[in-house]
């Protein structure tokens, strides 16, 4: 039975046939589907990649946390020691070279747990305070928006070298540090990391979480931007740092918006703005950027595809009613013909003067447009003489239609949209209706075509959009007030402003200001305390300013809107607050007087209001201190501040801006700490640049730091910015500069190790300060470095008091280095190698420890690290033995009795000799170690005196083996000569028999020259292009000194051959 089943056949459907087009589609499906299997695995592995890379950086970062923690236990241990033996450390238990790291570590911490930056401890612990003698400074606020970079470090280096100098003279000081919410700037980088992160907008996320999201930044980069102020030794008082959008401040923000409302100095109109339809909101005149165009240019705009047409006018013709004319005008806009209400001609141009009064009917939408004249507006000789007016999207346009009571029309929507104004192109994007209605006017044969036309092109610094100009309602603060009080503050010498040359710069933007827009379309800000209220039976119209009432919160605007409108809360239909926020400038022009507790009269206030100086970046004069200098005299009817000091920008070594694209952008913590090349390209991923910027700022990084940076210090940085400050040029920063200050922080340290070590500390006990002592039974290098350090106290001085910090810098520089380290400390050698202490000694010791002291506390407010740590090493006169920190010693003041102008002359021109000396030994290529015989020429008894008494000195410094000083011209057999260029009367000869051999020398040098030579040669290449007067003046002028340097140095060459050659024979 089973058998016949198995015969029996079965009845099957057969296969259906599958045509080519659906075995096609089936491929298409099942690779699609692998292609999103391989995808999904793709983005998985990439996820798992990141979590790893992050879990693994997270490890690296914690050990790292882990041994710096460790290290700092260890040091602190070494701290507390030193802090127990100081006045009695010898040599041994100094660090044998400066190590920043390990002079850094501790000693912000020991600052902060003495509470030394309050002005309240000053007061307690300082013996020479003046309590009736205050500074006060508050910290320009740094934005939140991420880390601080140079031009930070820069202003705060300043400051903090002006408090510590201030502390140190006595006058009881406050800094004020804070941070700043940065409105618009901070929601911008926020939305960017949620959509890099998440993928997500802020309107997706919703208000409240995004701002969650932002709070959460806050705390990131606020905690951040703390750490790098206290790595960079800013000496602020902690525990009165504020935000501005903290409680106190907010309470202030709407204190001062309301009292300025009820004043009549806030109001509520519509106006032309500066729109960004990326980020639908009007944003100020700071954020603006221009681009500029000479010619017709293709640029991609955010927002759209592909390439725009820009720097050029458009042309096309509007037909007159009734008339077989046309008028042909020229716009770099064409879009904006959709708004257009009228055409204006010029009244005296007779071309034109029979169609006065005439209209033209509109080519695209349904509307008729009038025939207007306006000299104002239109320059007959300029084209064609005709202008199209769009009063709701061009400034001047704008002006002529209020002349006009024209209609504004606004065309766009928010995001750039066409709106229903645009007729047949509403929907579109701005710039592809601008292709739309050429195309639409080409139909009509009304489009003429395009030509060049050079002009400027607004851009919003944040998402890099083409600015809108934009009528819409916003908030308008009434500033001519004001800006008359803060104009005749300069004028009357109450406020000064430094350099004086911003003086013309602040007359020219206060004496033309315009009102103050101060609301924007953000999230992340302080909302604006002000509500709309609709009473029944009154038209609602969030237009009319009088239909707004402010207040803290919605129950005082309630109050404030009964006794307003006089009428019940049944009468109130609906109250509506704000959404928007204030412009951060509106707060941030609060800040002297906000921080101190304002509205409320607290001590604070009281104590410390007004503040001493506002020191801050030459590019926010209008933006930031000029408004603070109004609101606060209009709010406390106080001066906010009697001196601004304004520095000049930072910009990297090739004089250009700063800017993440360009790679440029240097954290102060790379400067002081050292990064490799890899660490620098590193941290450009963990910001917000797209790929082609990253790529663009590597490239950057590359040119510019070939070897990454080395480890510089706190110190050394901040020596060099305050070095390169010069009133009213921009500084051009070279990162090795920081490096050779690096190098003079070793300088100091080896100085004070050879003074700890020649002192023979802790057995050298230092007396009594006494200038006229020092000056007793003592020598001539005595003498002579007291009178340098004279000269060095009087230039800082009148340096610092003139805020002239190039000046200052110079001067301690120069003290240290080239008259302490190059000259006194080689002088003093051979005196501390008399095997009894001779009264000689004895006064050497005291002298050397007197410039060492002196040098230290001179130099604190520039490196507060390293000086701290090694006052903390020498031993304390009896009157200063109380002392805890060197940031509340006295400050050098002057010794008058210490000029001494003749030794000082004469330890000059010995000085002037052996530099002559040591550049003839170079010449000729001959060692320090190598002892010359050497001969002084003079032509006069007094020329005699003085070089034979400064023999031995000259023999030390020049490395001779003896020194002959004698009145003679002639040559002397086997020596070369020279004459000292500084002294003309005075030759140097040298000995060398034996000591140079003549042929390899010559040889040498020829290879040099032949060097010099084909330098030389390849910067005329340059040089001598077609149009290299077009190159930059700068480089031009770079160019030419690098030609007179290869001319130089080939002469010299030259000269020394032909020495060399005759002495050969």
């Amino acid at each position: 039975m089973d058998q016949q089943k198995e015969k029996q056949p079965t009845t099957q459907t057969p296969p259906k046939e599958i045509d080519e087009e659906t075995k096609r589609k089936n491929e298409e499906k099942k690779k699609a589907k692998e292609a999103e299997k391989e995808a999904k695995k793709a983005k998985m592995a990439e996820k798992e990649a990141k979590q790893a890379a992050a879990k693994e950086k997270e490890l690296a970062n914690k050990a790292k946390k882990e041994a710096r923690k460790k290290r700092k236990r260890k040091l602190k241990k070494k701290l507390k020691l030193k802090l127990k033996k100081r006045f009695s450390m010898n040599v041994s238990e100094l660090l044998p070279a400066y190590q920043p790291k390990a002079v850094e570590l501790c000693w912000y911490d020991y600052w902060l747990e003495n509470g030394f930056f309050s002005p309240e401890k000053q007061m307690e612990v300082q013996a020479h305070v003046q309590k009736d003698k205050k500074f006060v400074i508050v910290i320009p606020p740094p934005n939140v928006t991420g880390s601080l970079h140079l031009g930070h470090a820069l202003t705060n280096s300043i400051q903090d070298a002006i408090v510590r100098y201030r502390r140190m003279k006595g006058e009881v000081c406050l800094w004020v540090p804070g941070s700043d919410h940065a409105g618009i700037a901070t929601q911008v980088v926020v939305e960017k990391r949620i959509w890099k992160e998440e993928g997500k907008t802020r309107h997706e996320l919703g208000r409240e979480k995004f701002i969650e999201k932002v709070w959460e930044w806050k705390q990131d980069y606020g905690s951040k931007i703390q750490g790098q102020l206290k790595k960079m030794a800013s000496s602020l008082d902690w525990n009165r740092e504020v935000f501005t959008l903290d409680e106190t401040r907010t309470v202030a923000v709407n204190e001062a918006f309301i009292r300025m409302f009820n004043d009549g100095l806030i109001e509520r109109t519509t106006r032309l703005v500066n729109w960004s339809c990326s980020l639908k909101t009007a944003i100020s005149d700071i954020e603006v950027d221009y681009k500029d165009l000479e010619k017709h240019t293709k640029l991609p705009v955010p927002g759209h595809d592909g390439l725009y047409d820009f720097g050029v006018l458009f042309e096309f013709a509007y037909p007159v009613e009734g008339t077989n004319e046309e008028l042909v005008v020229a716009t770099t806009r064409i879009e904006t013909m959709l708004a257009d209400t009228a055409v204006a001609i010029h009244p005296d141009d007779e071309r034109y003067k029979h169609l006065i009064g005439k209209f033209i009917q509109h080519p695209l939408v349904d509307r008729k447009i009038p025939i207007i004249t306006d000299a104002i507006l239109v320059d007959k000789e300029f084209g064609t003489g005709v202008v199209k007016v769009t009063p709701a999207h061009d400034h001047n346009d704008y002006e002529t239609g209020l002349r006009h009571k024209l209609e504004m029309i606004n065309l766009f929507t928010d995001e750039g949209l066409i709106n229903e104004n645009g007729g047949e192109f509403k929907g579109m994007k701005r710039f592809d209706a601008r292709n739309a209605i050429i195309e639409a006017l080409k139909k009509k044969n009304l489009y003429k075509g395009m030509k060049d036309n050079k002009m400027r092109l607004g851009i919003c610094s944040r998402s890099k959009d083409i600015i809108e100009p934009y009528i819409k309602p916003q908030w308008y603060v009434k500033c001519d007030g004001m800006a008359a009080k803060a104009v005749q503050a300069v004028r009357d010498g109450d406020l000064q402003i430094i350099p004086a040359s911003h003086n013309a710069t602040w007359f020219r933007w206060l004496e033309s200001i315009k009102d103050w827009c101060v609301s924007r379309q953000l999230w992340w800000g302080h909302r604006i305390p002000a509500y709309h209220v609709n009473v029944r039976g009154v038209t609602p119209n969030p237009y009319d300013t009088t239909q707004w009432v402010v207040g803290h919160n919605k129950e005082d605007a309630l109050a404030n809107a009964l006794e307003k409108f006089k009428c019940t809360k049944e009468d109130i239909v609906s109250m509506e607050h704000d959404p928007d926020v204030l412009d951060t400038w509106f707060s941030s022009g609060l800040f002297p007087f906000s921080v101190m507790g304002w509205p409320e009269q607290t001590k604070d206030f009281t104590d410390y209001y007004p503040t001493s100086l506002l020191e801050t970046g030459s590019d926010i004069l209008f933006f930031w201190v000029a408004r603070m200098v109004m609101m606060g005299q209009q709010l406390t009817g106080k001066l906010p501040f009697n001196q601004v000091f304004l520095h000049a920008m930072v910009r990297d070594a090739h004089g250009r801006k700063m800017s993440k694209s360009l790679g440029n952008v240097i954290d102060p913590n790379d400067v002081i700490n050292g990064i490799t090349l890899d660490g620098l390209v590193q941290k450009l991923y963990e910001g917000n640049l797209d790929a082609k910027e990253i790529e663009k700022a590597t490239a950057g990084i590359k040119q510019d730091f070939p070897t990454g940076i080395s480890e510089c210090g706190t110190d050394a940085m901040r020596f060099a910015l305050c070095a390169y400050t010069s009133q009213g040029r921009d500084i051009n920063l070279d990162i090795q500069r920081v490096v050779g200050y690096r190098h003079f922080c070793n300088k100091i340290w080896n100085a004070t190790r050879f003074a700890v070590m020649k002192l023979d500390i802790p057995n050298y006990k230092p007396p009594t300060f006494d200038a006229d002592a020092l000056l007793k039974d003592t020598n001539a290098i005595n003498i002579s470095i007291l009178h340098s350090a004279q000269t060095a106290i009087t230039i800082v001085e009148e340096g610092f008091k003139n805020y002239d910090f190039s000046a200052v810098t110079t001067a301690i520089y120069n003290f240290w280095l080239t008259e302490l380290c190059d000259f006194y400390l080689e002088m003093t050698k051979s005196i501390f190698s008399m095997e009894e202490d001779s009264p000689i000694k004895q006064k050497t010791k005291d002298t050397l420890y007197t410039c060492i002291d002196i040098g230290l506390r001179l130099l604190h407010p520039f490196m507060p690290f390293i000086t701290e740590d090694l006052y903390q090493s020498l031993p304390r006169r009896p009157e200063d033995s109380a002392i805890p920190s060197i940031m509340l010693a006295p400050y050098p003041v002057s010794q008058p009795q210490w000029n001494n102008t003749t030794i000082k002359e004469d330890i000059q021109q010995c000085q002037d000799v052996v530099r002559a000396i040591r550049s003839l030994r170079t010449n000729y290529n001959i060692v320090a170690s190598k002892k010359i015989h050497t001969y002084i020429h003079v032509k006069s008894q007094e020329a005699l005196d003085r070089f034979k008494n400064l023999s031995q000195v000259i023999r030390v410094l020049a490395y001779a083996s003896e020194v002959d000083v004698c009145i003679s011209d002639e040559h002397r057999a086997g020596c070369v000569s020279d004459v000292v260029k500084e002294l003309s009367d005075v030759s140097i000869l040298l000995d060398v028999r034996g000591s140079v051999d003549f042929t390899a020398e010559i040889s040498r040098l020829e290879s040099k020259k032949s060097t010099a030579i084909s330098n030389k040669e390849t910067l005329l290449k340059k040089i001598n292009i077609p149009a290299y007067d077009k190159v930059p003046l700068k480089i031009r002028q770079d160019n030419d000194q690098k030609l007179k340097a290869f001319d130089d140095e080939i002469n010299t060459y030259t000269k020394t051959i032909e020495s060399f050659a005759n002495m050969k024979l």
